[in-house]
Protein backbone atom coordinates (compact mmCIF):
# COMPACT_ATOMS: atom_id res chain seq x y z
CA UNK A 1 0.00 0.00 0.00
CA UNK A 2 1.37 3.61 -1.03
CA UNK A 3 0.70 6.37 1.47
CA UNK A 4 1.14 10.09 0.52
CA UNK A 5 3.64 11.70 2.55
CA UNK A 6 5.59 8.39 3.08
CA UNK A 7 9.55 8.46 3.70
CA UNK A 8 11.90 6.33 2.86
CA UNK A 9 14.28 5.63 5.86
CA UNK A 10 17.47 3.78 6.59
CA UNK A 11 18.62 3.04 9.63
CA UNK A 12 21.93 1.89 10.20
CA UNK A 13 24.76 0.89 12.52
CA UNK A 14 28.27 1.41 11.76
CA UNK A 15 30.87 -0.89 10.20
CA UNK A 16 33.78 -2.18 12.40
CA UNK A 17 36.38 -0.82 9.64
CA UNK A 18 38.74 1.82 11.09
CA UNK A 19 36.87 1.64 14.41
CA UNK A 20 39.09 2.29 17.84
CA UNK A 21 41.03 -0.86 19.14
CA UNK A 22 39.07 -2.26 21.72
CA UNK A 23 41.85 -4.04 23.56
CA UNK A 24 40.09 -4.62 27.13
CA UNK A 25 37.98 -7.45 25.95
CA UNK A 26 39.93 -10.54 24.83
CA UNK A 27 38.77 -12.08 21.37
CA UNK A 28 37.94 -15.46 23.17
CA UNK A 29 34.94 -13.25 24.88
CA UNK A 30 34.27 -11.87 21.36
CA UNK A 31 34.25 -14.79 18.90
CA UNK A 32 33.65 -13.57 15.23
CA UNK A 33 30.00 -15.28 15.61
CA UNK A 34 28.87 -12.87 18.55
CA UNK A 35 26.12 -10.91 16.79
CA UNK A 36 24.01 -8.11 18.70
CA UNK A 37 20.56 -7.23 17.37
CA UNK A 38 20.44 -3.26 16.79
CA UNK A 39 17.82 -2.69 19.33
CA UNK A 40 17.74 0.86 19.64
CA UNK A 41 17.27 1.20 15.38
CA UNK A 42 14.67 -1.75 16.01
CA UNK A 43 12.69 0.09 18.16
CA UNK A 44 12.88 3.98 15.98
CA UNK A 45 11.33 1.69 13.09
CA UNK A 46 8.50 0.93 15.35
CA UNK A 47 7.82 4.02 16.67
CA UNK A 48 7.33 5.95 13.16
CA UNK A 49 4.35 6.33 11.30
CA UNK A 50 2.75 3.42 9.33
CA UNK A 51 3.21 5.29 6.33
CA UNK A 52 7.33 5.24 6.31
CA UNK A 53 9.19 2.69 4.86
CA UNK A 54 11.84 1.79 6.41
CA UNK A 55 15.43 -0.25 6.12
CA UNK A 56 17.75 -1.30 9.05
CA UNK A 57 21.06 -2.22 8.17
CA UNK A 58 23.74 -3.56 10.09
CA UNK A 59 27.07 -3.38 8.98
CA UNK A 60 28.68 -4.07 11.90
CA UNK A 61 26.74 -7.87 12.69
CA UNK A 62 27.25 -8.54 8.56
CA UNK A 63 30.92 -7.91 8.61
CA UNK A 64 30.66 -4.61 5.67
CA UNK A 65 33.76 -2.39 4.67
CA UNK A 66 32.79 1.66 4.78
CA UNK A 67 32.44 1.16 1.08
CA UNK A 68 29.99 -1.56 1.18
CA UNK A 69 27.69 0.37 3.32
CA UNK A 70 27.68 3.19 1.46
CA UNK A 71 26.87 1.52 -1.35
CA UNK A 72 24.22 -0.61 0.08
CA UNK A 73 22.83 2.90 1.39
CA UNK A 74 22.73 4.27 -1.80
CA UNK A 75 21.19 1.67 -3.28
CA UNK A 76 17.98 2.21 -1.50
CA UNK A 77 18.12 6.31 -2.57
CA UNK A 78 16.80 6.94 0.97
CA UNK A 79 14.94 10.63 2.02
CA UNK A 80 16.95 9.70 5.29
CA UNK A 81 19.53 7.77 6.79
CA UNK A 82 20.07 7.41 10.83
CA UNK A 83 23.27 6.28 12.28
CA UNK A 84 24.14 4.95 15.10
CA UNK A 85 27.24 5.68 16.73
CA UNK A 86 29.35 5.04 19.70
CA UNK A 87 32.85 6.83 20.52
CA UNK A 88 34.96 4.01 19.72
CA UNK A 89 33.59 4.27 15.64
CA UNK A 90 34.41 7.93 15.09
CA UNK A 91 35.94 7.20 12.25
CA UNK A 92 33.43 5.04 10.58
CA UNK A 93 31.05 7.47 11.50
CA UNK A 94 33.12 10.45 10.11
CA UNK A 95 33.94 8.66 6.44
CA UNK A 96 29.86 7.76 5.85
CA UNK A 97 28.79 11.43 6.64
CA UNK A 98 31.56 12.92 3.90
CA UNK A 99 30.90 10.25 1.47
CA UNK A 100 27.04 9.71 1.64
CA UNK A 101 24.88 11.81 -0.79
CA UNK A 102 21.58 11.22 1.05
CA UNK A 103 19.45 14.58 1.43
CA UNK A 104 18.96 14.53 5.07
CA UNK A 105 21.62 12.22 7.27
CA UNK A 106 21.19 12.40 11.29
CA UNK A 107 23.32 10.63 14.09
CA UNK A 108 22.17 9.23 17.41
CA UNK A 109 23.54 6.97 19.97
CA UNK A 110 25.77 7.19 23.09
CA UNK A 111 28.81 9.55 21.06
CA UNK A 112 26.21 12.20 20.62
CA UNK A 113 26.15 12.89 24.83
CA UNK A 114 29.47 14.62 24.55
CA UNK A 115 30.03 15.60 21.09
CA UNK A 116 26.94 16.47 19.28
CA UNK A 117 28.29 20.18 17.94
CA UNK A 118 31.20 18.28 16.40
CA UNK A 119 29.59 15.77 14.92
CA UNK A 120 27.37 18.51 13.24
CA UNK A 121 30.54 19.95 11.80
CA UNK A 122 31.82 16.16 10.90
CA UNK A 123 28.79 16.15 8.42
CA UNK A 124 25.39 15.48 10.20
CA UNK A 125 22.57 17.92 9.49
CA UNK A 126 21.18 16.77 12.68
CA UNK A 127 22.11 15.08 15.66
CA UNK A 128 19.64 13.65 18.60
CA UNK A 129 21.40 13.42 22.00
CA UNK A 130 19.36 11.87 24.59
CA UNK A 131 19.36 7.79 25.75
CA UNK A 132 15.85 7.87 23.60
CA UNK A 133 14.79 9.70 20.91
CA UNK A 134 11.85 7.79 19.51
CA UNK A 135 9.16 10.43 20.24
CA UNK A 136 11.98 13.11 18.44
CA UNK A 137 12.98 10.96 15.38
CA UNK A 138 9.42 10.46 14.51
CA UNK A 139 8.52 13.99 14.62
CA UNK A 140 11.83 14.70 12.30
CA UNK A 141 11.11 12.63 9.56
CA UNK A 142 8.57 15.06 8.22
CA UNK A 143 10.00 18.37 9.59
CA UNK A 144 13.37 17.81 8.74
CA UNK A 145 15.21 19.76 11.45
CA UNK A 146 18.35 21.05 11.75
CA UNK A 147 21.20 20.69 14.61
CA UNK A 148 21.23 19.66 18.37
CA UNK A 149 17.47 17.70 19.06
CA UNK A 150 17.56 17.03 23.03
CA UNK A 151 15.73 14.16 23.37
CA UNK A 152 12.75 13.60 26.11
CA UNK A 153 11.24 10.32 25.01
CA UNK A 154 10.10 8.40 27.66
CA UNK A 155 10.59 4.08 28.31
CA UNK A 156 6.70 3.72 28.46
CA UNK A 157 5.63 6.23 25.81
CA UNK A 158 6.79 4.08 22.85
CA UNK A 159 6.09 0.35 21.67
CA UNK A 160 9.00 -2.51 22.31
CA UNK A 161 10.93 -3.11 18.85
CA UNK A 162 9.02 -5.25 16.56
CA UNK A 163 11.39 -7.89 14.78
CA UNK A 164 10.05 -7.92 11.15
CA UNK A 165 13.06 -5.71 9.78
CA UNK A 166 15.47 -8.42 10.75
CA UNK A 167 16.68 -11.66 10.48
CA UNK A 168 15.80 -13.32 14.02
CA UNK A 169 18.18 -16.66 13.47
CA UNK A 170 20.78 -14.40 12.50
CA UNK A 171 21.19 -12.89 16.13
CA UNK A 172 20.41 -15.76 18.07
CA UNK A 173 23.46 -15.69 20.67
CA UNK A 174 26.50 -17.59 20.62
CA UNK A 175 29.87 -17.93 22.63
CA UNK A 176 32.21 -19.77 23.82
CA UNK A 177 30.97 -20.62 27.81
CA UNK A 178 27.95 -21.84 27.67
CA UNK A 179 25.62 -23.52 25.03
CA UNK A 180 21.90 -21.07 24.81
CA UNK A 181 18.56 -21.98 23.22
CA UNK A 182 17.89 -19.68 20.62
CA UNK A 183 18.47 -16.55 23.04
CA UNK A 184 16.87 -13.70 21.71
CA UNK A 185 17.58 -10.35 24.07
CA UNK A 186 15.67 -7.13 24.54
CA UNK A 187 15.88 -4.25 27.10
CA UNK A 188 13.57 -3.50 29.96
CA UNK A 189 15.19 0.01 30.75
CA UNK A 190 18.10 2.42 30.72
CA UNK A 191 20.29 3.55 33.54
CA UNK A 192 22.54 2.76 36.02
CA UNK A 193 22.00 4.68 39.69
CA UNK A 194 26.15 3.37 40.18
CA UNK A 195 29.27 5.49 39.47
CA UNK A 196 31.74 3.34 39.37
CA UNK A 197 34.71 4.84 37.52
CA UNK A 198 35.94 3.14 34.65
CA UNK A 199 31.99 3.12 33.22
CA UNK A 200 31.05 4.92 30.39
CA UNK A 201 26.81 4.39 31.17
CA UNK A 202 25.83 8.04 30.88
CA UNK A 203 21.93 7.34 32.48
CA UNK A 204 22.68 7.33 35.95
CA UNK A 205 18.77 7.66 36.78
CA UNK A 206 17.31 3.91 35.88
CA UNK A 207 13.78 4.08 34.01
CA UNK A 208 12.24 0.56 33.47
CA UNK A 209 9.29 -0.34 31.32
CA UNK A 210 6.11 -1.42 33.03
CA UNK A 211 6.24 -5.49 34.15
CA UNK A 212 3.61 -5.99 31.88
CA UNK A 213 5.01 -4.52 29.04
CA UNK A 214 8.26 -6.43 29.84
CA UNK A 215 6.23 -9.89 29.42
CA UNK A 216 4.21 -9.34 26.81
CA UNK A 217 7.83 -8.77 24.52
CA UNK A 218 9.06 -11.96 26.43
CA UNK A 219 6.03 -13.89 25.09
CA UNK A 220 6.37 -11.86 22.32
CA UNK A 221 9.83 -13.70 21.51
CA UNK A 222 8.94 -16.58 22.57
CA UNK A 223 6.04 -16.60 19.56
CA UNK A 224 8.75 -15.74 17.00
CA UNK A 225 11.20 -18.60 18.19
CA UNK A 226 12.95 -17.41 21.06
CA UNK A 227 13.85 -20.75 23.44
CA UNK A 228 15.27 -17.85 26.17
CA UNK A 229 15.34 -14.05 26.33
CA UNK A 230 17.81 -12.14 27.42
CA UNK A 231 17.12 -9.10 29.02
CA UNK A 232 19.66 -5.85 28.49
CA UNK A 233 20.06 -3.67 31.37
CA UNK A 234 22.72 -2.32 33.12
CA UNK A 235 21.05 -3.56 36.31
CA UNK A 236 17.67 -5.06 36.89
CA UNK A 237 17.86 -6.35 40.33
CA UNK A 238 18.39 -2.68 41.91
CA UNK A 239 14.50 -2.39 42.42
CA UNK A 240 12.87 -5.86 44.69
CA UNK A 241 8.97 -3.99 44.22
CA UNK A 242 9.85 -4.03 40.68
CA UNK A 243 11.36 -7.73 40.50
CA UNK A 244 8.45 -9.08 42.69
CA UNK A 245 5.98 -7.60 39.72
CA UNK A 246 8.08 -9.24 37.21
CA UNK A 247 7.48 -12.67 38.79
CA UNK A 248 3.58 -11.72 39.29
CA UNK A 249 3.16 -10.68 35.33
CA UNK A 250 5.29 -14.27 34.57
CA UNK A 251 2.51 -16.03 36.05
CA UNK A 252 -0.51 -13.97 35.33
CA UNK A 253 0.36 -14.16 31.73
CA UNK A 254 1.26 -17.66 32.02
CA UNK A 255 4.98 -17.12 30.41
CA UNK A 256 7.02 -20.70 30.64
CA UNK A 257 10.61 -20.15 29.48
CA UNK A 258 14.37 -19.60 30.98
CA UNK A 259 15.32 -15.81 30.58
CA UNK A 260 18.59 -14.21 31.86
CA UNK A 261 19.42 -10.66 32.87
CA UNK A 262 22.76 -8.42 34.08
CA UNK A 263 22.51 -7.31 38.04
CA UNK A 264 24.18 -5.67 40.89
CA UNK A 265 25.58 -8.40 43.38
CA UNK A 266 22.82 -7.99 46.03
CA UNK A 267 19.78 -9.86 46.42
CA UNK A 268 18.13 -11.59 49.21
CA UNK A 269 17.12 -15.26 48.45
CA UNK A 270 13.70 -15.10 48.68
CA UNK A 271 13.14 -12.71 45.71
CA UNK A 272 15.92 -14.89 44.30
CA UNK A 273 14.00 -18.10 44.92
CA UNK A 274 11.09 -16.49 43.49
CA UNK A 275 13.03 -14.72 40.18
CA UNK A 276 14.16 -18.66 39.49
CA UNK A 277 10.74 -20.28 39.76
CA UNK A 278 9.89 -17.70 36.78
CA UNK A 279 12.62 -19.04 35.02
CA UNK A 280 15.71 -16.45 36.18
CA UNK A 281 18.31 -18.89 34.64
CA UNK A 282 21.58 -17.11 34.68
CA UNK A 283 22.90 -13.51 35.91
CA UNK A 284 25.71 -12.00 35.01
CA UNK A 285 26.86 -9.61 37.57
CA UNK A 286 29.68 -7.08 37.33
CA UNK A 287 32.32 -7.84 40.31
CA UNK A 288 35.34 -6.41 38.33
CA UNK A 289 37.32 -7.71 41.55
CA UNK A 290 37.17 -9.86 44.82
CA UNK A 291 40.25 -7.58 46.19
CA UNK A 292 38.86 -5.26 48.52
CA UNK A 293 41.31 -2.06 47.72
CA UNK A 294 40.90 -2.67 43.91
CA UNK A 295 36.93 -2.27 44.33
CA UNK A 296 37.92 0.78 45.97
CA UNK A 297 39.60 1.97 43.31
CA UNK A 298 36.29 1.76 40.83
CA UNK A 299 33.69 2.83 43.50
CA UNK A 300 32.11 -0.31 43.26
CA UNK A 301 29.17 -0.88 45.82
CA UNK A 302 30.18 -3.64 47.37
CA UNK A 303 33.44 -5.31 49.00
CA UNK A 304 34.39 -9.10 48.90
CA UNK A 305 31.93 -10.28 51.69
CA UNK A 306 29.28 -8.70 49.84
CA UNK A 307 30.20 -10.69 46.96
CA UNK A 308 30.42 -13.75 48.48
CA UNK A 309 27.17 -13.50 50.63
CA UNK A 310 25.31 -12.87 46.95
CA UNK A 311 26.98 -16.11 45.33
CA UNK A 312 26.12 -17.98 47.79
CA UNK A 313 22.35 -16.93 47.37
CA UNK A 314 22.72 -17.54 43.50
CA UNK A 315 23.77 -20.83 44.20
CA UNK A 316 20.86 -21.49 46.64
CA UNK A 317 18.63 -20.28 44.88
CA UNK A 318 19.88 -22.13 41.23
CA UNK A 319 21.19 -19.20 39.20
CA UNK A 320 24.03 -19.86 37.22
CA UNK A 321 26.44 -16.18 37.02
CA UNK A 322 28.26 -15.38 34.63
CA UNK A 323 31.11 -12.84 36.36
CA UNK A 324 32.59 -9.50 34.54
CA UNK A 325 35.79 -8.87 36.38
CA UNK A 326 38.66 -6.54 35.22
CA UNK A 327 42.46 -6.52 35.66
CA UNK A 328 45.30 -4.36 35.42
CA UNK A 329 44.25 -1.86 38.51
CA UNK A 330 47.17 -0.24 39.68
CA UNK A 331 45.76 -1.60 43.55
CA UNK A 332 46.08 -5.17 42.68
CA UNK A 333 48.41 -7.54 44.80
CA UNK A 334 50.60 -10.34 43.63
CA UNK A 335 49.09 -12.39 46.14
CA UNK A 336 45.47 -11.83 44.56
CA UNK A 337 46.83 -12.17 40.84
CA UNK A 338 47.95 -15.50 41.50
CA UNK A 339 44.83 -16.91 43.07
CA UNK A 340 42.09 -14.54 41.51
CA UNK A 341 40.91 -18.41 39.41
CA UNK A 342 40.89 -20.56 42.27
CA UNK A 343 39.00 -17.50 44.33
CA UNK A 344 36.54 -16.93 41.81
CA UNK A 345 35.82 -20.36 41.41
CA UNK A 346 35.42 -21.16 44.92
CA UNK A 347 32.50 -18.62 44.51
CA UNK A 348 30.36 -20.62 42.42
CA UNK A 349 31.19 -18.31 39.07
CA UNK A 350 31.71 -20.88 36.49
CA UNK A 351 31.81 -18.18 33.75
CA UNK A 352 33.81 -15.39 33.99
CA UNK A 353 34.41 -12.76 31.85
CA UNK A 354 37.87 -10.96 31.93
CA UNK A 355 38.69 -7.79 30.76
CA UNK A 356 41.83 -5.76 31.00
CA UNK A 357 41.16 -2.58 31.93
CA UNK A 358 41.19 0.28 29.19
CA UNK A 359 39.71 4.13 30.53
CA UNK A 360 37.63 4.91 27.99
CA UNK A 361 36.48 8.08 27.23
CA UNK A 362 34.53 10.77 29.30
CA UNK A 363 35.14 8.42 32.53
CA UNK A 364 36.40 9.13 35.92
CA UNK A 365 39.24 7.12 35.29
CA UNK A 366 40.54 8.31 32.01
CA UNK A 367 40.22 12.15 33.54
CA UNK A 368 42.06 11.35 36.81
CA UNK A 369 44.98 9.46 34.40
CA UNK A 370 45.48 13.07 32.27
CA UNK A 371 45.13 14.69 36.01
CA UNK A 372 47.91 12.72 37.69
CA UNK A 373 49.78 12.44 34.14
CA UNK A 374 49.75 8.91 33.55
CA UNK A 375 48.83 9.64 30.41
CA UNK A 376 50.65 13.37 29.08
CA UNK A 377 48.14 14.17 26.16
CA UNK A 378 44.35 13.43 25.83
CA UNK A 379 44.76 11.26 23.22
CA UNK A 380 40.59 10.06 23.11
CA UNK A 381 39.86 13.97 22.02
CA UNK A 382 42.94 13.94 19.35
CA UNK A 383 41.27 10.87 18.17
CA UNK A 384 37.89 12.24 17.85
CA UNK A 385 37.90 15.42 16.60
CA UNK A 386 40.57 14.08 14.02
CA UNK A 387 39.54 10.33 13.92
CA UNK A 388 42.57 7.86 12.26
CA UNK A 389 41.75 4.50 11.52
CA UNK A 390 42.25 1.82 14.04
CA UNK A 391 43.22 4.06 16.65
CA UNK A 392 44.85 2.49 19.55
CA UNK A 393 44.79 4.22 23.23
CA UNK A 394 48.31 3.49 24.27
CA UNK A 395 48.54 1.06 27.32
CA UNK A 396 49.18 3.28 30.61
CA UNK A 397 51.38 0.97 33.06
CA UNK A 398 53.76 0.03 29.80
CA UNK A 399 54.66 -2.88 28.09
CA UNK A 400 55.75 -5.22 30.81
CA UNK A 401 52.68 -4.60 32.32
CA UNK A 402 50.17 -4.92 29.61
CA UNK A 403 51.97 -8.84 28.76
CA UNK A 404 51.27 -9.39 32.45
CA UNK A 405 47.76 -8.74 31.97
CA UNK A 406 47.16 -10.44 28.85
CA UNK A 407 49.39 -13.80 30.28
CA UNK A 408 47.10 -13.16 33.20
CA UNK A 409 43.97 -13.14 31.37
CA UNK A 410 44.73 -16.53 29.44
CA UNK A 411 45.66 -18.41 32.48
CA UNK A 412 41.99 -17.46 33.67
CA UNK A 413 40.58 -18.56 30.42
CA UNK A 414 42.60 -21.92 30.62
CA UNK A 415 41.68 -22.56 34.38
CA UNK A 416 38.20 -22.48 33.90
CA UNK A 417 37.93 -24.40 30.33
CA UNK A 418 39.62 -27.48 32.67
CA UNK A 419 37.52 -26.79 35.68
CA UNK A 420 34.12 -26.71 33.53
CA UNK A 421 34.92 -29.56 31.82
CA UNK A 422 36.87 -31.50 34.78
CA UNK A 423 35.32 -30.18 37.92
Amino acid sequence: MKYLNSKKVVLTTLPNEGQAIQWQTPEYFLPSTSKYVPLGLLSLATNLPERHQVIILDPASRGWSIDDTIERIEAEKPDIVGISATTFKTYPLVQMLKKLNAPYKVVGGPHITHYADLVLQQGADAVFRGPLADKEFADAIDRKPVGVIDCHTKINDITFPNRDNVDNEFYYATGNMFKSNKRMSMFSGVGCPNRCTFCDVQVKIPTRKRPADVVREMKYLQSIGAGEVHIYEDNFNTDRKYLEEICLEIERQKLTMDWCGRGHAIMDLDIAKRLRQYGLKRIGVGFESLHNPTLAFYRKPQSYNTIAKFCNTMHKAGIDMVGYFIVGAPTETTDYREHMGEMIWNLGIKYPLVNILQPFPNTELYTNMLKDGTYKQDYWDEYIVRPTPSFKLPFPYGEKKWQEDVDLVNKLIKYFEDKRTNG
